[in-house]
């Protein structure tokens, strides 16, 4: 079974990221990100299957009893190359904390992106739409400035999403100290 550990956007946050996809993906014709099925979230640590997912969820409880809840902010547009668009993250100190504490215990838990985890938390960030846009790159980056909101939300709970088929779905909520 595939694995992520993610903080999941909700309420106004969610609703604002959530339109700003599907208003991407249905006027540029890309939908890479739109049909992945993946709720509105920030990724905590990258894709990883396990056939041992108590003993990931009991770590994951651990780690929780250690981190205070704290404030982050999102919003701004960002990229990565002509390869991705996204709104970026400005984590906490908590957050980050918690993302290298979930590495140096979890980290043994490898998948296809496990390269990106080690610099996480230098780029966390919200995909809004990429790998089917470098040649609508520029036009969808200028459109993407009438989106210019910013959140205050709060670090208080991570989730542990699994994919058993084509949706992301929680496989199981943590709350932080």
């Amino acid at each position: 079974m595939n694995y992520r550990i993610a903080y999941l956007l909700d309420g106004k946050s969610k609703k604002y990221v959530e339109d700003m996809i599907q208003d991407v993906a249905k006027k540029f014709d890309v939908d890479f990100v739109y049909s992945g099925r993946q709720p509105a979230h920030i990724t905590l640590k990258y894709r990883f299957e396990t056939n041992k997912i108590k003993e990931v969820e009991n770590i994951l409880s651990e780690i929780c009893e250690e981190i205070n809840t704290s404030n982050f902010e999102i919003g701004g547009l960002g990229s990565f190359k002509r390869d991705a668009l996204i709104l970026k993250v400005k984590p906490s100190k908590e957050m980050i904390r918690f993302e290298k504490i979930v590495l140096k215990r979890l980290g043994y838990l490898n998948g296809d992106l496990a390269k990106f985890d080690k610099v996480l938390y230098k780029n966390f960030h919200i995909g809004i739409a990429h790998h089917d846009i470098k040649s609508k790159f520029d036009e969808i980056k200028e459109y993407l400035k009438k989106y210019d909101k910013k959140f205050k939300l709060k670090f208080d709970r991570v989730y542990l999403i699994k994919k058993p088929i084509n949706k992301w779905i929680v496989q199981k909520s943590f709350k932080l100290k």
